[in-house]
């Protein structure tokens, strides 16, 4: 048995896995439509239930969304999820070949006991594939898709959460020399009420108290076993990728060793805003216009705006120094006004 950070531990770690640790897996949710009703599904309001496409945080509308997304983060791998991702086959096609070109990893869930012939349309395209099923109920049903997956040169496995210990799973996995990946049940806004209604407790990183356990015996029974924690997806695989994407922008922002950026903020009207613009153009400062529906901004160095902050209030502009997540929304952690 090999210990990952974060209490993660493993005796066999599919290279999606070895990947994502390394922060270098995009995610490309390709539905939030899905038959099933699992009481412990952890997606958000935004995306459960509705057919909407997000590389990592980013909305897609269009393939340029997604390769800006590999570009940012210098994505090696890509994991496809949902809802069911299989429920939109011609979507994943044409992602799965664009995907492709980049040369990425690939890995796939699906709770579906896909046939051979959707196995060996998928093929060319996937590296890997992990099996999910509903509440850990019928995994006989996925003997066939894991056994034609590996036939056709892929990778294949269950992946579950750390419901309760289901030894046909196990029976299955050690059968076919499959790998069993088990996720440590996560509590999320979403799916708290069910958790806490059917006795699961939380511990004080979202977890669910008793999953070790159940790892545990999990890592006895199975052969290729992998554990992942919800502390090493957040503080270590998540810190990883907001690294690969912080160390992408232009060199006046400030990296702290969490992955986020730090920069100077100058917020204004449109027309405010371009006279800062006319004077960081004058003086030679570095800078990245923000423009959207929330926000008219330029980012800038820290030191531009200790030095200048005089200049710029004079025209009445708003200037802070910030610290922020390198991604898409660019969400805002810490505000020093100046």
């Amino acid at each position: 048995m090999i210990e990952r950070e974060a209490g993660s531990f493993y005796t066999y770690l599919p290279e999606g896995c070895q990947i994502c640790g390394e922060g270098g897996k995009l995610v490309l949710f390709l539905t939030g439509e899905c038959v099933h009703s699992c009481f412990y599904c952890p997606i958000s309001e935004e995306r459960r239930s509705k057919d909407v496409i997000f590389a990592n945080e980013r909305p897609v509308k269009s393939e340029r969304d997604i390769i800006e997304e590999i570009e940012l983060m210098d994505a090696d791998g890509a994991s496809i999820t949902g809802g069911e991702p299989l429920s939109k086959p011609a979507r994943l096609i044409k992602y799965l070949k664009l995907l492709k070109e980049f040369d990425l990893h690939i890995h796939l869930y699906t709770s579906i006991p896909a046939s051979w012939k959707t196995i060996e349309k998928l093929s060319p395209y996937l590296d890997e594939i992990r099996f999910h099923p509903v509440n850990l109920e019928n995994p006989e049903k996925f003997i066939d898709a894991i056994r034609y997956s590996k036939e056709m040169g892929m990778d294949a496995g269950f992946e579950i959460p750390a419901l309760y210990f289901r030894p046909d799973i196990v029976e299955i996995a050690n059968n076919l020399d499959c790998f069993l990946n088990l996720n440590e049940l996560e509590f999320s806004q979403t799916n708290y009420e069910n958790l806490v209604k059917r006795g699961y407790e939380v511990d004080d990183f979202y977890g669910a108290i008793g999953s070790r356990e159940i790892a545990e015996r999990y890592a006895t029974s199975v052969e290729k076993f992998h554990y992942c924690t919800a502390r090493f997806k957040d503080s270590v695989q998540l810190r990883r990728r907001l690294l690969r994407m912080a160390y992408n922008h232009p060199e006046f922002y400030t990296i702290t060793e969490d992955g986020t950026i730090m920069c100077g903020l100058i917020e204004g009207g449109r027309e405010k805003i371009q006279k800062a613009i006319e004077f960081l153009d004058m003086v030679g400062g570095d800078y990245r216009f923000i423009q959207n529906a929330e926000v008219s901004a330029i980012e800038t160095s820290v030191e531009t705006v200790r030095k200048w902050r005089d200049r710029f209030k004079v025209d009445a502009l708003q200037v802070s120094i910030i610290e922020r997540y390198p991604t898409y929304k660019r969400i805002i952690v810490e505000v020093e006004p100046l």
